[in-house]
């Protein structure tokens, strides 16, 4: 019966590591910018980000830039596979070319990364004002 009650208590105390959840941590920080900040529909505008390996080990991701305007359409800017080395940084660009039927306002320009593994996805945000 003693074996039994141990048997149990160990097991319930495995189970118990196993379900609890690993700590996510985010191996990567990003800034972003568009030039100029206002355009006419039709124009065009820079997007830059800086994305920075602020881990201690090489990491591999895919940078995803994407646009959403005041009406909710979301247009896909474009995507970079970088691998980074711990402490390594870089800048990537994209053009964000508005169409002459955009709507008016302010359009959300953003840059992401998905997360895998241990680690975090992270995103950053900018605005871009379109007459």
């Amino acid at each position: 019966m003693r074996n039994y009650v141990i048997k149990s208590i160990l097991a319930l105390v495995c189970l118990t590591m196993v379900l609890v959840p690993v700590p996510v941590k985010a191996a990567a920080d990003m800034y972003i910018s568009v030039s100029p900040g206002t355009v006419m529909a039709g124009d065009w505008a820079g997007v830059s980000a800086v994305i920075i390996n602020n881990s201690t080990s090489k990491i591999r991701m895919t940078v995803t830039f994407s646009a959403v305007d005041p009406c909710g359409t979301k247009t896909a800017l474009g995507y970079n596979r970088l691998a980074l080395a711990p402490g390594q940084s870089v800048l990537v660009t994209t053009a964000y070319a508005t169409k002459f039927s955009s709507c008016r306002g302010m359009h959300a320009v953003s840059v992401s990364t998905g997360g895998k593994g241990n680690t975090a996805g992270t995103n950053a945000t900018t605005y871009l004002e379109v007459l």
